[in-house]
């Protein structure tokens, strides 16, 4: 029943296989990755993200040896996500055992045991009957909270925006949760707000890149959309979270990607128009319910 997309990369003996997400729902390919040149590539094209950038940190780091660098140069690639925050963890652990592979192993078994933990803290704020609206793709998560709300015996159905313009809730999400025949319905982006006044859904569930200990979140371009027509409707906005820091989430450099992106759908072209791709924006706190952290021995 899990997804490919619960853990999208793998590292095996001296090489780590990364599922290329761009190519889904056609076609389920692995890129084989040994270099910190070929990682930085695969994380620049979009081919993984967010869990499945956390792992590709952590298994280069432990083909290249030098935290630091890999950690510099995947921030410099993604300057959103806190790849710092990865290297503090890593170093860590590492005084404490000298083979970087099995402090690596460790730490990636302890977060998936919190992510499953954090699946059923939240679907006991669930209603009984959830009808969830989610946004980009949050790697198998939502399939560990449907198997949480079944346990408790709660039902689901989830509402899946297309995620403009990289499609992730068009190709991933609604892959991920048809192939395991969970109950899904796609929606466009825009589609969002007469779903909510007719009442078809009852809660929203997103992820989150950063997010600092006042509550504020940064995720995928159209998480702050939604969370003002959750609090104008009235319908709970629920955030999950990991590694938070006191910081100001205004200060971190919005990841501002290629313009001609916005256009993927258009197979090939001698020039684009002019398009913004901010991929990311800022929910302040106001707008969220409940803020689901992901808690565990590997997180000071």
């Amino acid at each position: 029943m899990l997804s490919p997309l619960c853990f999208p990369v793998r590292l095996e003996e001296d090489n780590i296989f990364v599922l290329d997400e761009t190519r889904l729902p056609f076609e389920e390919r692995y890129i084989k990755v040994n270099t910190l040149k070929g990682a930085l590539r695969v994380l620049g094209e979009m081919k993984t993200r967010a869990f499945g950038q956390v792992l590709l940190f952590f298994y280069t780091c432990v083909l290249h040896k030098d935290i630091d660098e890999v950690a510099s140069t995947f921030k410099e690639t993604r300057p959103t996500f806190d790849f710092d925050r990865l290297a503090e963890t890593l170093k860590k652990y590492a005084r404490e055992k000298e083979d970087l592979r099995e402090v690596v192993n460790r730490i990636v078994k302890e977060f998936e045991k919190n992510r499953i933990k954090r699946a059923k803290k939240l679907a006991g704020l669930l209603p009984a009957q959830a009808n969830v609206l989610t946004i980009c793709n949050l790697n198998g998560e939502l399939i560990y909270i449907y198997q949480a709300l079944k346990e408790m015996g709660k039902s689901a159905c989830f509402f899946v925006c297309e995620t403009r313009p990289y499609l992730q809730g068009t190709r991933l999400t609604l892959w991920e949760l048809n192939r395991a025949n969970i109950p899904v319905r796609i929606l466009c982006d825009n589609q969002a707000a007469i779903l909510m006044k007719e009442g078809a859904v009852n809660c929203v569930i997103v992820g989150s890149d950063r997010s600092n200990k006042r509550g504020d979140i940064i995720n995928k371009i159209g998480t702050y959309s939604l969370a003002i027509l959750a609090k104008y409707f009235h319908i709970p906005f629920y955030a999950l979270i990991q590694f938070p820091k006191d910081i100001e989430i205004e200060e971190i450099n919005i990841e501002q990607r290629q313009e001609r992106e916005v256009f993927m759908w258009i197979e090939k072209r001698d020039s684009w128009p002019r398009a913004i791709y901010p991929a990311f924006d800022i929910t302040p706190k106001g707008f969220i319910s409940d803020w689901i952290d992901i808690s565990g021995k590997f997180e000071e």
